[in-house]
């Protein structure tokens, strides 16, 4: 079983492929299986790296009381630095894609490009989200584990809201399976940890200054009040973009992995002469 100390944990990961490196983070109560097999296009030309999240997976929990955003800032900072990686691509799904976001903005010479799918910033943009969030923090997040009960709570809020991003729980069961790795079943106590970094990030506001990192930013077609966030994001950044995806929902890897995996070689094929450019300056800046 790979694993590899970070901040006095020990870190499970999978590695596959060689290329320029992808550092892959899953999000809330998920663990790196539900990205492995929709990834495993790239890896012909890429290195794909995939870890569980402290208190996530075979990782599994930690003595902390509880985790901040800067928890998991910092423990994919000492990932990257454990594995021995020089400015990988981020890429970072749903509360793995705020943990980005963060990691970029405080550590911006430690990777040459970030890819985000389903993560929101930490603005409101309306009265509607600022609703959907308080129904999220207070009833769904709660349930995440339950995958069930979760579905049929979702399915009622879907209606107030006009959402239709209902997790596909069979098929995602059936991506765990292929994937073939079993993980122990998530513990309240850690689920209770995990959440408090969730809500924490609707408080968390720094400035997003334009590094010259390329970004993009992918979110489903059916994920409620995303928009707003991915105009946002490339009024603030320098290099960045955006796109829907198709026929997907906020676990957009289950819905339409082809789309995902499509953009993100066209993105990584585009930037990868830009990203060593980035990484050159980045450093010089650093001096």
């Amino acid at each position: 079983m790979p694993t590899i100390e970070t901040n006095g944990i020990q870190t499970y990961y999978d590695d596959y492929g060689d290329g320029r490196p992808i550092v892959v983070l899953h999000g809330a109560t998920a663990d790196h299986q539900v990205w492995a097999e929709q990834l495993q296009p790239l890896t012909d030309d890429y290195r794909v790296i995939l870890y569980d999240l402290r208190g996530h997976g075979k990782t599994g929990g930690s003595e902390l009381d509880r985790y901040t955003l800067d928890t998991y800032v910092d423990d994919l900072a000492a990932f990257i630095d454990a594995i021995g990686l020089s400015q990988p691509v981020v890429l970072g799904h749903s509360l793995g894609g705020m943990i980005s976001y963060r990691f970029a903005a405080e550590h911006p010479g430690n990777l040459s490009a970030l890819i985000t799918v389903g993560a929101r910033t930490p603005e409101m943009f309306s009265t509607r989200e600022r609703l959907l969030k308080t129904a999220n923090d207070r009833v769904l997040m709660p349930l995440m584990g339950n995958e069930r009960m979760l579905n049929a709570v979702m399915w009622a809020v879907e209606k107030f809201f006009g959402d239709e991003s209902t997790v596909d729980v069979d098929e995602l069961q059936q991506i765990r399976e292929a994937h073939g790795c079993d993980t122990p079943e998530l513990p309240p106590s850690e689920r209770s940890k995990i959440l408090y970094a969730v809500r924490e990030y609707s408080t968390s506001s720094w400035s997003w200054q334009s590094s010259g990192i390329p970004v993009l930013m992918l979110y489903g077609e059916n994920e409620p009040f995303m928009e707003p966030h991915a105009d946002f994001l490339e009024t603030q950044l320098e290099e960045c973009r955006t796109a829907e995806i198709p026929d997907a929902s906020h676990n957009a890897q289950v819905d339409n992995p082809e789309f995902i995996c499509a953009r993100l070689r066209e993105f990584l094929d585009d930037t990868s002469e830009k990203g060593e450019q980035t990484v050159t300056t980045l450093s010089e800046q650093g001096e």
